[in-house]
């Protein structure tokens, strides 16, 4: 079979693509990859069309995808992301004979436009709503956003739950990166050392995480990593600057590698959202299982998602009151690690994949018996 995937995202920095991208590997014996961004390195399994050029061109990148679908006529079509969802439309207009798969990371259907980019981004939400029940099969990041979105889009079943279970594999040097950061982790013996991922931002709750913090004093260290926007970043500054925070450090966008060696020196991670949107609100991060794998617990927000595995696994504190979670997350350490250690452990990692090819190869024979 002839598996086609189409992605709007860099694959290179984005796990859950080359997860889906492995997904297409499973499934079929030849497989074409269609993006304007090069995945990490040639692979003799996979054909490569480059979209644009290379060039972040979104109507270029369906116009071209389209004309690859005609010239390539796969069996299976798998698209990834609202990015993609005006070829749905094209697809149901041309009553195409193709097993369609849309997997879903983000889930924008809230959208108050206030720029270009949120524009195209209502625009990509009007083809989702009335062409995605119209894909053979869907994928979304978590229960919740499942069950939300099966009422929203009058899908004739829920989506398939993929989670986005992230496990950082890359190998490190040790002495060269603590020849890097060491700095960063060679204070008092009994500092307590946070790792946050969310870069510089008020919908991460990045301000309120570095107050809390802050106040804290030098037995606690908060480690900041990730992009930044540029009017918040102004103000953080201003933040710390004003108030003499000195525990805080931001060291901007990292190699996930990096990110890696960080969270292996740290006690916990962050994770954390606003509750603004259904996106924020219903979040699927993938930040919270890469620090888990490296056996940290996790503070978070109270997000539906996040709060339910805290609460059912003890993995972690969610909750809204910073200062509370990191007081009890240090109070009761070890107790949370040994919690990680033995979820990690029912969570079957190397098979995941596997068992979404498994119910993605059920529902296609389904449908080879319908036509």
């Amino acid at each position: 079979m002839k598996i086609m995937f189409i992605v709007y995202h860099d694959i290179k920095s984005e796990a859950r693509s080359q997860d889906i991208l492995k997904l297409a590997k499973q499934l079929g014996d030849e497989v074409i990859l269609f993006s304007p961004w090069k995945p990490f390195e040639d692979d003799p399994k996979v054909k490569f069309i480059q979209a644009c050029k290379g060039k972040r061109k979104y109507f270029c990148f369906i116009k071209e995808a389209i004309k690859a679908i005609k010239d390539e006529n796969p069996d299976i079509l798998i698209l990834h992301d609202n990015y993609t969802a005006a070829i749905l439309r094209w697809l149901y207009k041309q009553k195409k004979d193709i097993f369609i798969i849309y997997d879903s990371s983000e889930l924008y259907i809230d959208i108050k436009p206030k720029s270009l980019k949120q524009l195209i981004a209502l625009h990509m939400n009007y083809f989702e709503k009335k062409y995605l029940k119209y894909a053979n099969i869907v994928i979304a990041a978590n229960n919740e956003r499942a069950e939300i979105m099966k009422n929203y889009f009058h899908l004739k079943k829920p989506p398939i739950v993929f989670d986005n279970i992230h496990r950082i594999e890359d190998k490190y040097d040790i002495n060269e990166y603590n020849r890097k950061y060491g700095y960063l982790f060679n204070k008092n013996i009994n500092t307590f050392y946070i790792a946050y991922a969310g870069g510089i931002s008020r919908s991460r709750m990045t301000f309120e995480l570095a107050e809390v913090v802050g106040k804290l004093g030098d037995e606690y260290q908060l480690i900041i990593l990730g992009n930044y926007n540029p009017k918040d970043k102004k103000k953080f500054d201003l933040m710390i600057e004003k108030n003499r925070f000195s525990n805080i450090v931001y060291l901007g966008f990292v190699p996930r590698v990096e990110w890696k060696y960080i969270l292996s020196k740290s006690h916990i991670s962050v994770v954390a959202f606003s509750q603004d949107t259904i996106n924020n609100i219903y979040c699927a991060s993938g930040k919270l299982y890469e620090s888990l794998f490296e056996g940290k617990p996790v503070l978070t927000s109270t997000n539906p998602p996040l709060k339910r595995l805290c609460d059912k696994y003890k993995i972690g504190v969610s909750t809204n009151d910073f200062l509370e979670g990191i007081l009890e997350l240090k109070k009761n350490y070890e107790y949370y690690c040994k919690n990680v250690k033995l979820y990690i452990n029912t969570l079957n990692y190397e098979r995941r994949i596997e068992d979404l090819a498994r119910m993605v190869k059920k529902e296609l024979i389904r449908w080879k018996g319908d036509i």
